[in-house]
């Protein structure tokens, strides 16, 4: 028991033993009884109201002086008051924290209300969008119009980031992602990628003009080379020498214009020609051109659904083209090699496996990068440039397509390309 209530309660007992004492003297217990109670509801109603007045003033300086269960009351309410002070010094001091934080931060910040107009921002996103005070409560799309933009805030699908470029500002390039905070509003980021897209380009120029100027050295040499081998007085070593250099020349000329594929996709960007063709027929000449590049010694099977397509036909053509001649490239003679063709949602799964000497796991999610080799026993000797998965896996982005690499060692390698069906 509390030792406010215990007094609170030895306190009543001697008022009305007192009471009940004079009241029994002089022959008026009750009044006397009555006119006690009287007293104590007074007196604790004149505590009740000056605890309830310093309540009203919000607490402000000492509490109210008293004993028994009314002090107990005033310093349990005073004691929560310097608890919700210093609860709310601690969360005024995360919240500035967090704002210095928010504010010291590269990447534009933009909180969005349900109906998407303008709530708060930081000090980056004043200098991308040269926003003001009165822009509070204006909509998003009266500050940023670009189209695309539009679309996606519009959009209630989970999204990727967009790369826009400002009216005002058409030097610099801005990233924008935006996720939903609570049920219904949004934080936007916006990111400067003004010198990672230059770094890009100047990048994917390098590429282009390196591998266009190779091509005619190469060519150079490749008819000299085969001149030279058709000339009958050779002995045999100058002959191995001559067939070396030529098959070097082939893997220069085969990387040269690797490069130059990769290179012209990347500056298309996303820009895809259309085109309407048959994706069976189109599997079928590549598998044609796969055998003679495997001298027939691979066992395909096809099982292809006669479809009509629209999409990309280069790109889809360098996709699939890169698959299935590295299924051949890199597997020995008289491996199994299964083509599928099948519709799935809203376009089309091709499905490419083989039973031969399958991949490492480790290595599967580096094989779309530029350069990556792989396991030397998956290679055979193939002479490839290292692009070709690169090339594929553009392509199929570029389409908004998917690529799904599986496998283990030993046991073969399957390739799921599904293709959006863009009529």
């Amino acid at each position: 028991m509390r030792p406010g209530l215990r007094e609170e309660i030895w306190r009543a007992t001697r008022i009305f033993v007192v009471a009940s004492l004079f009241g029994w003297g002089m022959n008026s217990f009750l009044e006397f009884i009555l006119f006690a109670s009287l007293l104590y509801l007074i007196w604790s109603f004149r505590r009740a109201v000056k605890i309830f007045q310093w309540v009203d003033d919000g607490m402000r300086g000492i509490p109210p002086s008293g004993s028994g269960i009314w002090g107990d009351i005033s310093d349990t309410l005073n004691r929560q008051k310097r608890r919700h002070k210093k609860a709310q010094e601690k969360l005024s001091s995360a919240v500035r924290r967090i704002t210095e934080v928010v504010e010291s931060i590269d990447d534009g910040i933009i909180i969005l209300n349900s109906d998407r107009t303008v709530d708060s921002w930081n000090k980056a996103a004043t200098k991308f969008l040269g926003l003001r005070k009165n822009d509070r409560g204006v909509p998003i799309f009266n500050l940023i119009r670009d189209p695309d933009f539009v679309a996606y805030l519009s959009s209630p699908e989970s999204r990727e980031p967009i790369e826009i470029v400002l009216p005002n500002s058409i030097e610099k390039k801005l990233q924008i992602s935006a996720s939903l905070i609570g049920k219904e509003d949004i934080v936007v980021v916006i990111t400067d990628i003004t010198k990672f897209s230059t770094i890009d380009r100047i990048k994917s120029e390098f590429v282009s003009n390196v591998s266009h100027e190779l091509r005619t050295p190469l060519t150079v040499f490749r008819g000299y080379l085969e001149s030279f081998e058709d000339k009958a007085d050779k002995s045999s070593s100058e002959k191995l020498a001559i067939s070396h250099m030529l098959k070097q020349v082939h893997r220069m000329e085969s990387l040269a214009n690797d490069l130059t594929t990769l290179s012209s996709m990347e500056e298309a960007g996303s820009k895809v020609p259309l085109e309407k063709f048959k994706l069976n027929e189109l599997i079928t000449e590549i598998v044609t051109e796969a055998k003679k590049l495997g001298n027939k010694q691979h066992i395909f099977t096809l099982d292809l659904v006669s479809c009509d397509f629209v999409g990309d036909l280069d790109g889809v053509r360098a996709a699939l083209g890169n698959i299935i001649f590295n299924a051949v490239r890199h597997n020995p003679e008289g491996v199994n090699v299964n083509i599928s063709l099948d519709k799935e949602g809203e376009g089309f799964l091709v499905l490419v496996s083989d039973d031969g000497v399958g991949l490492d796991r480790d290595d599967i999610p580096r094989l779309t990068e530029r350069f990556f080799r792989g396991d030397r026993s998956r290679n055979f000797g193939s002479g490839g440039s290292g692009l070709g998965l690169a090339i594929a896996k553009h392509a199929i982005n570029r389409s908004q397509g998917t690529l799904e690499i599986q496998g283990n060692l030993g046991e073969g390698a399957l390739f799921k390309v599904w293709l959006p069906n863009q009529s």
